[in-house]
């Protein structure tokens, strides 16, 4: 994910150019020990000109990093090329540096490709610190701090049902969740945002915004574009031989134009009509500005509803969502001691003639246990959002450049033994503790929904979304592994993909009512929340 910043494309780098950036890498490279800095923190052994470039590997680079500070500690610097990275693996390394140090590490590296080139530098989440970023960022939270999310729980619950009802008519419910998850979250953002009804999974807004995020994740994969190394190439025609980068960037940069003005037009239009919806909210409370001024703000309120539609740390709240449930149901099927558990305490607290709702969550520690062990057990994101250092800085004895990009490894820092014994297996139980939440271990949301001033402003609404579908998936289905051909449920391994999102990989299992109790409720559809 994070080596997106860096090419593959070494072969076509002219020898005037390689020339320059060794001369650089020296200049800085020597120039760290002048008048008697710290040195730099440790890390694999950096080559002339193309720094760690090899030691990069292709996919899964949470992996590498892990081993890396196994090796080295919790600090890892390296190099690719004239770039400097720092890589953090525990938690108390990001809090002294993205919180307590936020003011000069809260800026962000900028890709080319993706901002300039395909649009996306309308989000906020790729903008540098500043205050254009925190203008678009504080009309994004108005909506969704943690005060008004609840305001939002009856979509969730409305598109929580209509995807049971829709694995309920389907024989092959678990083959139905792949293709109906998508349109789910979709769905619930274009409601709140839009005041948009999803009608199908292959509704039209549906297939706006898709192409708008596959956009987004073709173009930040690793060393695919050597624009990302050396950005003067952005300034080529797109006819010339080897730029096909630019035609692709244009149709790109249609889609996201277009998941930017279509949704927000309609909305606009539906306002007449008394249709509520965010954007609506946002158009109202600027009705009184003029000219120059409205036409500012309603851009401001455009990019941060598109923000909202896709997902305000610019890696897809639908995908990011999805991949967390897709992982959750896998859990269930693998441990179904676990799901058995979760049921019980579910039947105690809500009983057997109704849905649970978000009033029930307070009661339902191991529900909420089983949410926070999925996102710690296997990461949806396994690295966050890259920071970039904007002054020279000290930590820990050690010397950080200015320009530095800083990662925080999520992955590791949620396997860390002395944190989680057994980091590997999955235990809910883990955070409980005589019946109740244990709440002095740490809390994975420390470090799922990322640190500091970058913190994810929509982590309250994908909290409760992800509640509210897997405590409904679990009072209404029994979810389990297929069985072989001798009758024995078949084993199921977990195998996560590459990539800014890591999702599991295709996996077989069963989804089937509870009972014709939990089938009649899902029929009747008569909830509240």
């Amino acid at each position: 994910m994070v080596f997106a910043y860096f090419t593959q494309s070494l072969p076509y780098v002219a020898s005037a150019i390689g020339i320059l950036y060794v001369l650089k890498g020296l200049l800085q490279y020597f120039g760290l020990f002048i008048g008697g800095r710290p040195p730099l923190p440790p890390g694999p052994k950096p080559l002339p000109f193309i720094g760690n470039y090899l030691d990069l590997p292709k996919t899964k680079d949470w992996l590498t990093m892990d081993r890396w500070f196994k090796r080295y500690g919790d600090m890892v610097y390296y190099r690719v090329f004239d770039q400097g990275v720092l890589i953090l693996g525990s938690l108390k390394g990001c809090q002294d540096t993205f919180e307590k140090r936020s003011a000069i590490y809260s800026g962000r590296p900028q890709l080319v490709m993706l901002g300039k080139l395909s649009g996306w530098d309308f989000a906020f989440s790729n903008m540098s610190y500043g205050r254009p970023w925190r203008t678009h960022r504080q009309a994004f939270h108005q909506h969704f701090n943690q005060n008004m999310v609840p305001k939002y729980r009856s979509v969730q619950i409305k598109n929580t049902h209509s995807l049971l009802r829709c694995l309920l008519a389907t024989p092959n419910a678990a083959q139905k969740l792949a293709e109906a998850l998508p349109s789910t979250f979709t769905g619930i953002i274009m409601d709140v945002v839009y005041g948009y009804t999803v009608t199908s999974t292959n509704d039209p807004y549906i297939k706006i915004i898709e192409r708008a995020q596959a956009a987004f994740s073709e173009s930040v994969k690793p060393g695919r574009f050597l624009v990302e190394t050396f950005p003067f190439l952005q300034y080529i025609p797109s006819w010339v031989p080897g730029a096909g980068f630019k035609r692709l960037a244009k149709q790109w940069r249609i889609a996201t134009i277009s998941m930017i003005e279509i949704p927000f037009e309609w909305a606009k239009s539906e306002m007449s009509r008394g249709k509520p919806s965010i954007v609506a909210s946002m158009l109202q409370k600027i009705s009184d500005k003029k000219d120059k001024s409205y036409e500012e703000s309603a851009r401001i309120m455009k990019n941060a509803a598109a923000m909202a539609s896709i997902g305000p740390s610019g890696t897809c709240y639908c995908i990011t969502s999805r991949a967390a449930v897709t992982l959750f149901i896998l859990a269930m099927a693998m441990h179904p001691n676990v799901q058995e558990k979760a049921q019980a305490e579910i039947d105690s607290v809500v009983g057997t003639h109704r849905l649970p709702n978000f009033s029930d969550r307070e009661s339902l520690p191991y529900v909420n246990a089983i949410i926070k062990e999925t996102l710690r057990w296997q990461n949806v994101s396994p690295l966050n959002d890259p920071h970039l250092l904007t002054e020279d800085d000290v930590y820990n004895g050690y010397f950080i450049p200015k320009g530095t990009i800083v990662i925080s490894c999520i992955w590791t820092i949620l396997h860390d033994p002395t944190i989680y014994p057994d980091p590997f297996e999955f235990k809910p139980e883990r955070f409980i503790k005589e019946g109740k939440f244990n709440h002095n271990i740490v809390d994975p949301y420390a470090a799922v929904f990322g640190h500091g001033r970058r913190i994810c402003p929509g982590r309250y609404f994908a909290d409760e979304t992800i509640y509210i579908m897997t405590v409904s998936l679990l009072a209404a289905f029994n979810i389990t592994a297929p069985l072989d051909e001798t009758g024995r449920p078949k084993t199921l391994v977990c195998e996560m993909s590459g990539g800014i999102i890591s999702s599991p990989e295709p996996f077989e299992c069963v989804i089937k009512p509870r009972s014709e109790v939990a089938a009649e409720l899902i029929r009747d559809n008569e909830f509240t929340s």
